[in-house]
């Protein structure tokens, strides 16, 4: 598709003093874009929350690694991805949280799942773990009879 603009990426590390310039980039980059604030503060969630788990569970909460977070433009779609090289995520193990319990664990990949309109992941690298969302511009989701795109997956 051409209508692409160049995707424009941030780099961090693991650290987590980190995660609040990713999200002053992010905040300004989807400001960009004609969302509304509540998908714009949705999609700072969904993101920080993929970030946050590669400093945890990818890094193992040690600083210096590289995470790599990148939006690009479409006409009808923004597509975020999130990229680290540590140990991968398991989608096997990933449980849905528990709602009738106080949850403890998995609400970060819940959310991610509830605020983006598509969510796919690649572990199929050498390292670490490729997360893909996809967040169709108000009124340009494409109808049932749209070719599939990337899946929602079984995260």
């Amino acid at each position: 598709m051409t209508d692409a603009r160049r995707p424009e990426i941030f780099s961090m590390t693991s650290d987590p003093e980190h995660l609040a310039l990713m999200r002053s980039w992010l905040r300004e980059e989807l400001a960009r874009y004609d969302l509304s604030p509540q998908d714009q503060s949705a999609l700072l969630v969904a993101v920080g929350e993929l970030c946050t788990n590669s400093i945890r569970h990818a890094y193992e909460c040690v600083g210096g690694h590289p995470i790599r977070v990148s939006i690009q433009a479409f006409e009808d779609r923004l597509v975020i991805e999130v990229e680290d090289f540590g140990k991968p995520f398991d989608a096997g193990r990933y449980v849905e949280p528990d709602f009738d319990a106080a949850p403890e664990h998995g609400m970060g990949l819940y959310l991610v799942r509830k605020i983006a309109d598509l969510v796919s992941l690649n572990v199929g690298q050498e390292r670490g773990t490729h997360w893909t969302l996809v967040k169709y511009r108000p009124g340009r989701r494409p109808g049932p009879d749209a070719s599939p795109g990337t899946a929602r997956g079984p995260v």
